[in-house]
């Protein structure tokens, strides 16, 4: 039997069509047979070859996910060490950084059904809180250079990267473009009564770009259709 000359893009493919499947209809309800057949070729053994049960599938598709949804935010790594930590987070919610991020995160959450990945969303929630530790020094370097002024540093940590990653992107549960606009400004609020005084600099603009009601995301439900 021929030899797979490029593995990796026969993981790729597994894993691309595993993401669809589970982002849109939910882990328990989708088997390995239907990620087989969603790969449009591949045989069983191949796709077993790469991933050996649902679950090692699943973890490789969360973290994909995950990773995503930690870019949106930004990491320490890619933040700029240039001026005072307001500055540097202030330029994580510039335009011009988050917008190419964001698009990336759209095309990967497009179908992702909220109520039918409550194990994917306590996964991200737990990497969120477990992750905390570059934003608490962070905020700790701003309390010591003045341009910060937070009193409960872990926690703040915590709610910056909670709301930043899973409530403020309008990919858990998606909005108009008003609504989103609305979800922004509550953000910036909660910022600033935190001692975190980011500013929306055009920030709002574009993620009501990504409002259900805007050319192409027209069929998408919106928060106000979404029962909780």
């Amino acid at each position: 039997m021929a030899r797979n000359a490029h593995p990796e893009l026969t993981q790729e493919r597994i894993i691309k069509a595993a993401t669809e499947l589970f982002t849109s209809q939910g882990y328990d309800k989708t088997s390995m047979q239907d990620i087989i057949n969603a790969t449009a070729g591949l045989s069983k053994g191949a796709v077993y070859h790469h991933f050996q049960s649902k679950e090692d599938l699943f973890d490789a598709v969360a973290n994909r996910l995950m990773n995503t949804m930690s870019e949106t935010s930004g990491k320490a790594q890619n933040w700029s060490k240039q001026g005072t930590a307001l500055e540097q987070l202030q330029s994580l919610f510039s335009p011009e950084r988050a917008r190419k991020r964001l698009e990336a995160a759209d095309l990967m959450f497009r179908k992702f059904n909220p109520k039918a990945n409550p194990k994917m969303i306590g996964m991200e929630f737990t990497a969120v809180v477990d992750e905390r530790d570059d934003f608490v020094d962070l905020l700790e370097q701003g309390n010591q250079d003045g341009s910060l002024h937070v009193e409960h540093v872990k926690q703040a940590a915590e709610i910056l990267r909670l709301l930043a990653n899973m409530w403020l992107l309008p990919f858990f549960r998606r909005g108009t473009q008003a609504e989103l606009r609305t979800r922004a400004a509550c953000f910036f609020s909660i910022m600033q009564s935190l001692g975190i005084p980011l500013q929306d600099q055009g920030f709002s603009d574009l993620l009501a770009s990504f409002g259900t009601d805007t050319k192409g995301n027209e069929k998408e439900k919106t928060e106000s259709e979404v029962a909780i």
